[in-house]
């Protein structure tokens, strides 16, 4: 990706929590980072690392919960959209920025025909009449590569298959060509066939419509092969980001090296496959000094007093671990 390619959206030091009856949830705290026009970012890590909460942040998904953004940016196209209020998230969801999310299940309507559901946003962003958005979910069905597109129009979600609901969840947030389209783990919950046609086909779609793509998963193999930047999350908190060449090639972080050792070799026979020892700590008792540094067979003494900065090595890659600096036998 050429570096001189725009930024579409841009995140800065963005703090979300969630206040509860027993404390609050920093779920994502201090987190930066930068999509350009055209690329796919990936964001990978343990359940709990604040992932989704990223994704609902940019989407302004916070009704109804105790959520909210307590500080920080998010610039789409220049615009803070940190702080708008739900009104003007309303007129970007769907048409700027889309999102596909784990369960389509859960995230379709039950109760509304699959026409009905595509045709909504189309109706709502692109003021086209009911007989026209018929039409526009029709040719994004067939996109999708959907069979007997006109009769499935009629059809309620439970009458469809896993992967034919999670194709339709990716024609809904495609309907109106957004410039942003997030998804998270949209094929955690489909087989390894499936899986592969639903990568292979949002691939096809970003091309065709120019978008950018934020891709959520806990699949590194995924992120390998279709991501151009990738961001390590643990603990609400960025620890790693950079290509997705160097990270692959030159992981920095304990905590990355650890998530590159648990993935399975081609043609390699182990007893067991490496697992990070421990567990993610509860949010609300967030270790002192560096996050990951409890399951850290490389802990310094520092590190459970001072959490570190971000050392850069330059391109974009850079990493937070005192094991970087030259102080601590690093290289900078």
């Amino acid at each position: 990706m050429d570096n001189n390619t725009k930024n579409i959206l841009e995140v800065k030091n963005l703090k979300t929590y969630f206040f509860t009856d027993n404390g609050t949830i920093r779920a994502v705290d201090d987190l930066s980072f930068c999509l350009k026009e055209g690329s796919t970012l990936g964001i990978v890590g343990e359940s709990g690392s604040g992932k989704s909460v990223t994704a609902l942040s940019i989407m302004g998904l916070f009704r109804g919960t105790t959520g909210r953004i307590v500080d920080g940016q998010i610039l789409f196209d220049g615009r803070d959209i940190a702080h708008i209020n739900d009104v003007e998230h309303r007129k970007i969801r769907g048409k700027d920025i889309s999102m596909i999310f784990q369960e389509p299940m859960t995230s379709l309507n039950p109760v509304l025909k699959i026409g009905d559901q595509i045709s909504e946003a189309v109706i709502l962003h692109q003021g086209k009449s009911r007989a026209e958005a018929k039409q526009i979910a029709i040719n994004i069905l067939r996109e999708t590569g959907l069979p007997r597109v006109e009769s499935m129009l009629n059809e309620y979600p439970y009458q469809l298959s896993g992967g034919q609901r999670q194709r339709v969840m990716i024609a809904m947030a495609l309907v109106c060509h957004p410039k942003i389209l997030i998804a998270d783990e949209p094929t955690t919950a489909l087989d390894v066939t499936i899986q592969a046609q639903i990568i292979d086909l949002m691939i096809r779609l970003k091309e065709k419509i120019g978008m950018s793509i934020i891709f959520i998963t806990h699949s590194l193999g995924v992120v390998a092969e279709i991501c151009d930047q990738v961001i390590v999350m643990y603990c609400s908190r960025a620890m790693e980001t950079g290509s997705t060449l160097d990270i692959f090639k030159n992981p920095k972080h304990p905590y990355t090296r650890g998530l590159m050792s648990s993935i399975p070799k081609l043609g390699q026979h182990v007893e067991a496959l490496y697992t990070i020892p421990g567990n993610v700590p509860n949010p609300k008792y967030m270790p002192k000094g560096c996050k990951f540094q409890p399951r850290c067979d490389c802990a310094l003494d520092i590190c459970a007093e001072e959490e570190p900065p971000f050392f850069d090595y330059g391109d974009g890659h850079t990493s937070r671990c005192w094991l970087c600096s030259k102080k601590y036998g690093g290289e900078l």
